[in-house]
């Protein structure tokens, strides 16, 4: 297995001048003013990479190649830095890239400094809004059809206790409240991203609390609403700029800051996208770094449907799990975005699968309860089952929960028919997400794996059962992805861009 970290070709050569986004173009030719800038930094090291990440691993890592790479950019800056043209800034290790106020002088200072490969606006990050919301008089006392059509009644009949228990699921929205009865002591932190700072659970709107009830909402009435009730949830409130939003990213890869900790999400489920710039690497990047410290990254695919090659930035990413909305009837949502996405200038097969995500019937703070549309109200069903996943076999890799997902689909063609073993179709994906399969496929895996111990030591194998029920789901966890890939192939297509040296 090779490394899982950023590959030390990925730039092989130092560029003369960043590239700079054509949305700081106006700002560049004024006389004066401050504008807040992310840059992106080169990586360029010939430190030996670790042969697996641990989220531990890949923290200490990260940091090293920060210091590196700054040291390399910092004195090109010295002079503008001194005179207050560049200051505030704010450095994210996830990515290598820091955030700067800086004035016109001080973005041209920065697009020529060695080191800087690009330059980003501080852009807003969107919110994928739900298509439809309304009211909802009172909760029935019976499943709702979500968790029908994912066949979780089914699978509760036998194993009534796989809920999630002991997962930590990371949920990057607009906030939650934590005193709604449904989440009341689910929220194990909460970080508010405007203010740096970790806080008591609050929702600037709607949209965070509902889909966070969706992943591990409790029931009401007798009947279920989450699809991993069990679980625990890691939130922070981000849906503002790209400033925010890597400081969310960063903050769920070591969440309560300690060198060891064991607060750490094994998945992060999201619903907002990031239209503008001519591309996200900056976000495509914290995704790989995610993937390489063993986080699962589930998105929404994007409410740009019905035509096709309209999946939003970044669910794109061969990396991202990007999730369509279907109906009760089964069939695809209108506004869901069809594929396939298109990543380094290559076709990606997104979505992946489908959830539902028409009428679904979740929390809202205050207490109550409404029915929204959308494919944020898909993405976090998957983020459910996944989690019930981890607690079948908290090995798992975010690699392993892909493959046994898209194999345990009730696979369909792109009218929404049934067919055999699973295809990709640029509207359902591989087909509708089916959580009896994906339990059964894992609970084989570890059949056969066990086995297999046994032949050598059989012994060993209750020793080895009983340690497995001990360990803390949230301790270090180790991924089996190869996310220096994905680095070392992107190809920025420059056209789009500003040169540096020409602002």
């Amino acid at each position: 297995m090779k490394s899982l970290i950023f590959a030390a070709v990925f730039f092989p050569v130092w560029a003369m001048a960043a590239l700079v986004d054509p949305r700081l173009q106006n700002f560049a030719a004024a006389p004066t003013g401050k504008v807040r800038v992310l840059a992106l930094m080169d990586l360029r090291t010939s430190r030996p990479l670790p042969v697996r990440a641990s989220t531990q691993s890949l923290r200490h890592y990260l940091n090293d190649e920060m210091q590196i790479a700054w040291k390399r950019v910092e004195p090109s800056l010295a002079t503008e830095m001194s005179r207050g043209e560049i200051g505030n800034l704010k450095f994210y290790a996830i990515n290598l890239s820091f955030t700067a106020d800086v004035t016109p002088q001080g973005l041209r200072a920065l697009a020529r400094a060695p080191g800087v490969s690009k330059v980003y606006a501080d852009a807003p990050v969107t919110m994928a809004q739900p298509v439809r919301v309304r009211s909802v008089a009172g909760v029935r006392n019976q499943m709702p059809y979500d968790l029908l059509a994912m066949k979780l009644d089914e699978l509760w009949k036998t194993n009534p206790e796989l809920i999630g228990t002991g997962v930590l699921v990371g949920h990057i929205d607009t906030g939650v409240d934590g005193r709604h009865g449904a989440l009341a002591g689910k929220i194990s932190l909460f970080y508010d991203a405007g203010k740096s700072r970790t806080s008591d659970p609050y929702d600037a709107d709607t949209h965070g609390t509902h889909t966070a009830g969706t992943v591990a909402g409790a029931g009401v009435g007798g009947a279920p609403m989450g699809v991993a009730p069990g679980a625990r949830l890691i939130s922070a409130a981000a849906l503002t700029g790209y400033d925010d939003m890597l400081k969310s990213m960063s903050f769920m890869l070591n969440p309560d800051g300690k060198v060891d900790s064991s607060l750490k999400p094994r998945l992060v489920t999201n619903s907002w996208n990031c239209q503008g710039a001519p591309d996200v690497e900056l976000f495509y990047r914290a995704i790989s770094a995610w993937e390489a410290g063993g986080i699962l990254t589930v998105f929404s695919a994007g409410n740009s449907g019905p035509r096709p090659r309209s999946i939003t930035k970044p669910h794109e990413h061969p990396l991202s799990f990007s999730v369509a909305a279907t109906g009760p009837n089964g069939r695809i949502a209108d506004f869901s975005s069809r594929g396939p996405g298109v990543f380094n200038g290559q076709d990606t097969q997104k979505p992946d699968l489908g959830a539902p995500g028409v009428d679904i019937i979740s929390a809202v703070p205050g207490g109550g309860y409404k029915a929204m549309s959308g494919t944020s109200m898909a993405a976090p069903h998957i983020a459910g089952l996944a989690a019930i996943l981890y607690q079948v076999d908290p090995s798992l890799t975010p690699a392993k929960i892909r493959e046994v997902m898209l194999r345990a689909t009730d696979s369909v063609d792109e009218k929404g028919q049934p067919q055999g073993e699973p295809r990709w179709n640029p509207v359902f994906g591989f087909g509708h997400a089916n959580a009896l399969k994906a339990v059964s496929i894992v609970k084989a895996q570890m059949g056969a794996r066990e086995r297999r111990w046994g032949q050598f030591m059989a012994p060993a194998v209750d020793l080895i059962k009983g340690f497995q029920a001990m360990t803390d789901l949230g301790t270090n966890f180790e991924s089996d992805g190869d996310p220096s890939e994905v680095f070392q192939t992107f190809v920025t297509d420059e056209s789009q861009w500003l040169q540096g040296e020409l602002i």
